[in-house]
């Protein structure tokens, strides 16, 4: 099995947390504010003018991948539209000040169960689109982090023609 594939059996691995992603919420506490998007000053060579918006060429392994700050730290992820949360490693967890919680949670994936600790994060910046209080997890059978729902539904659009991925 090539390293390609290895990622992308371990990335659907994953993909559960969206079967479970209400389960992440915990019960004893009130839910967080929804995660709220601005637009930034963009990076002028990325970003189309009057518009916030990224373009992300499809990676060899057939994967999109991004890099963003996460709580100001840099963060490779890898772009995953079934996944309904933002999963980090735990090392991008650490780097981006996120201290692994107690609290355990559950989530089904094609690779069968795995454990996750459900996490608010602070900020997510991805060129000219940010999000305050995205809900995530932190998923220790990570290979690369994940770019879930909770970030990406916050966004204008997600959009996925041929081998360019550009998001709004």
């Amino acid at each position: 099995m090539s390293a390609g594939s290895t990622l992308a059996w371990a990335g659907l691995g994953l993909i559960g947390i969206a079967v479970l992603a209400p389960s992440l919420r915990r019960t004893d506490a009130p839910s967080p504010a929804p995660a709220t998007v601005a637009a930034v000053a963009p990076a002028p060579a990325a970003v189309e003018p009057g518009a916030a918006t990224r373009r992300y060429a499809r990676d060899p392994d057939g994967h999109f991948y991004v890099e963003a700050q996460v709580n100001g730290a840099r963060v490779r992820f890898i772009v995953d539209t079934g996944a309904s949360v933002v999963a980090l490693t735990p090392a991008d967890a650490r780097r981006a000040g996120i201290a692994l919680p107690d609290e355990r949670a559950r989530a089904m994936g094609a690779g069968g169960e795995v454990e996750v600790r459900p996490v608010v994060i602070d900020r997510i910046a991805l060129g000219g689109l940010e999000a305050r209080g995205v809900r995530g997890a932190i998923a220790g059978q990570l290979p690369v982090s994940l770019l879930g729902q909770s970030f990406l539904a916050e966004t204008a659009s997600v959009e996925i023609r041929g081998d360019v991925m550009v998001l709004r």
